[in-house]
């Protein structure tokens, strides 16, 4: 078309257009005409809602390796692997502003074979900085045994060369900043949830002190203290964080199908014989501070990758053993546990990826793991394919409620597991694993009070505190021994009884309290006497139970009123050390309450003197009662969790119960007894 035909093409086209709009005219009265009248804006059209932004939903994403330290060519393919799976993650959900991995955690074993000895130690460099150098991010590490040697690598009995671990973390002279280890035991969070809660919340434990198979010389890391501070701030720590995601770690595993085996009988020792070794303790640690209250347990120790299911006696806590970073071994038992995923011989690692709840679909939090297989060997080393990682085992958990497991109290409460530092040769016929009547209460008061010792400055006054409360259930169980008595008729029981106290007198007489503040440096003395008054047991042969507890009773009564002079000479209302006080005040109501149920027992003769052996037990239960609950009332002194005198004086109510059910016809139990007179009536009116 030429540019004249164009020009009537395009002018043709124009009047049809005004034609529609109803031309240049102002008539026209048409329905149609839409034009405005003069000065009348023109409507503007409805604005379109945009789409709205797809939730971008918060997420952690972090890395689970143990047993690190080796410095092999294992460990080197791992650091890289980690690095290349990272790279892959960060390219995966085409979002470029969110990192494939935020941190590494690394579950101990850090320096083989028996850790470092100082802050600039080059195994630092060799084992830790350069096969890890790949991998720039934050690790967040826990101790191992090995990390703890005191003698030969791996023995877990010099703690004090953990502390360079510490240490290290704020080195100036450390080759780059990646190590964290803030203390041996701490909290870290990482995320936040769409209501501004953490996402994740790490808490990195020690294990080695409790789970390390040989006791420490050093009393810093004793059971009694030590153990017990830890317990304590785990509780506190897990019990008030909020985050959607409750991770525990450590070095040692409460289930692994490995070679070590499961807390309790680690690589096959009974707890029975060896508690410490079999890792009996670090299972009852577990159970009453971890087991329902976290999500996951993540733990290293066996040098193998494990996904293991929860088990009824945990609750809802999830486990995974990650142990491959730089050693391999074989599973040993793969049936022990449920295990939907457990490969041996192979190096590996976890990557693990916290996801928030979903408010548009209403999908629950979530955490998904991806379990990595390294081959030092191949050319993608095992864990990509092509540009994708490429994991040998996934799978997402849902978020899940606590499964209200009953509350434990067996690692607070536990005190000769721990050997309470007496290397004492305690009399032969004194059982320290009796339990009677009176064994709930007496399991809820130590480890009431083993958990109050936090409280206490850390040193001295928590190891006297501690030893005194060994001395405080070994005259519990000659109460229980009485009790016993009455409610069985076993000589063995009534025997329990007078060994008990002098198994008691030699714990107290080896305490130190001379570092103490006034008037608790007077304790001392007050134990001293007791022991002085048995003749330390030495001149002990039962002849009668008349002279048995003629024996017995005097020096008890006097420990009871030594004990209340100087409770005597604390201001109660403002105590200088008040856990302190409570436990001399409950020492010296139990001393008492023992003589005299060792003079009820001498006097056994009917029935109603077995109603009155029950009176005697429970009013010394009662007033224990009483002395909790005064220091329940003082600043300062709060004991842990529910009102611990609440508990005690339930329990009264149900072992009285027990004990007046139990009481009948004595038969048999008379004929255990002496012949005795009412001689020792009187003895005690004096206090």
């Amino acid at each position: 078309m030429n540019w004249s035909n164009q020009r009537l093409a395009l002018a043709a086209a124009l009047g049809l257009t005004l034609a529609a709009c109803g031309g240049g005219g102002g008539g026209g009265g048409g329905g149609g005409d839409q034009t405005p009248e003069p000065n009348e804006p023109e409507q503007p059209e409805e604005p379109q809602e945009p789409e709205p932004e797809p939730t971008v939903l918060e997420r952690v994403r972090f890395i689970t390796m143990g047993d690190s330290g080796s410095g092999s060519d294992g460990a080197f393919a791992v650091g890289q692997a980690i690095a290349d799976v990272c790279a892959a993650k960060a390219g995966a959900d085409n979002q470029p502003e969110r990192a494939g991995c935020d941190f590494v955690v690394g579950l101990g074993d850090n320096i083989y074979e028996a850790g470092v000895t100082s802050v600039d130690d080059p195994q630092f460099a060799e084992k830790f900085e350069k096969p890890f150098e790949p991998v720039q991010l934050p690790f967040y590490m826990v101790l191992g045994n090995h990390d703890n040697t005191g003698y030969v690598g791996g023995d877990g009995a010099g703690n004090a060369r953990g502390e360079f671990q510490v240490d290290y973390t704020y080195f100036d002279g450390r080759l780059s900043d990646r190590w964290k280890m803030p203390d041996r035991y701490f909290q870290h969070d990482e995320g936040e949830t769409a209501d501004g809660r953490p996402l994740v919340s790490l808490f990195a434990l020690d294990s080695n002190p409790i789970a390390g198979g040989f006791a420490d010389a050093d009393l810093d890391y004793a059971y009694h203290t030590y153990g017990i501070n830890q317990l304590n701030w785990t509780v506190s720590a897990v019990g008030g964080s909020q985050a959607e995601f409750k991770i525990a770690m450590a070095h040692h595993p409460y289930l692994s199908n490995g070679s070590h085996g499961n807390a309790g009988n680690y690589d096959g020792v009974p707890s029975e014989i060896l508690p410490v070794l079999a890792g009996d303790r670090w299972r009852a640690f577990m159970e009453e501070a971890v087991c329902d209250k976290t999500d996951f347990f993540l733990a290293g120790h066996d040098h193998d990758l494990q996904v293991l299911d929860a088990v009824p006696e945990c609750g809802r806590t999830e486990f995974v053993v990650s142990g491959a970073a730089s050693k391999t071994r074989s599973i040993d038992d793969p049936q022990r546990n449920a295990a939907p995923f457990q490969r041996g011989d192979a190096y590996g690692f976890f990557w693990m990826e916290a996801v928030d709840a979903d408010p548009d679909t209403g999908a629950p939090a979530q955490l998904c793991l991806e379990a990595y297989v390294v081959d030092p060997d191949a050319d993608d080393l095992g864990v990509l394919n092509g540009a994708h990682a490429s994991p040998a085992y996934t799978r997402c958990y849902d978020k899940q409620p606590p499964a209200n497991l009953a509350p434990s109290n067996d690692f607070s409460s536990d005190i000769f597991a721990g050997g309470g530092g007496f290397p004492l040769p305690l009399p032969d016929g004194f059982d320290a694993d009796f339990s009677g009547p009176l064994q709930a209460f007496r399991d809820q008061l130590i480890s009431g009070f083993n958990q109050a010792l936090g409280n206490l400055p850390e040193g001295p006054q928590q190891e006297v505190a501690a030893r005194l409360l060994d001395g405080l259930d070994t005259l519990f169980s000659a109460l229980d021994g009485a009790a016993a008595t009455v409610s069985g008729g076993d000589a063995g029981d009534m025997d329990q009884s007078f060994q008990a106290v002098l198994a008691a007198a030699q714990q107290l007489d080896a305490i130190d309290t001379s570092g103490l503040p006034a008037p608790f440096d007077q304790l001392g003395g007050a134990f001293e006497a007791l022991s002085a008054g048995l003749g330390n047991g030495a001149d002990f042969e039962r002849t009668g139970t008349l002279e048995d507890v003629a024996f017995l009773a005097g020096p008890l009564v006097q420990l009871a009123r030594n004990l209340e002079n100087i409770v005597d000479g604390i201001d109660e209302q403002t105590p200088d050390v008040p856990v302190l006080s409570g436990l001399t005040k409950v020492l010296a109501t139990v001393s008492l309450g023992v003589a005299n149920s060792l003079e009820q027992l001498v006097l056994l003769d009917t029935s109603a003197t077995g109603e009155q052996l029950v009176g005697t037990i429970q009013q010394t239960l009662e007033q224990v009662v009483d002395d909790v609950l005064w220091l329940e009332s003082v600043d300062g002194a709060t004991l842990p969790g529910d009102a611990l005198s609440s508990v005690l004086a339930t329990l009264v109510r149900e072992i009285t119960a027990q004990l007046d059910r139990a009481l009948g016809p004595l038969g048999g139990l008379l004929d255990l007894l002496s012949p005795i007179t009412n001689l020792l009536t009187g003895l005690l009116d004096f206090l």
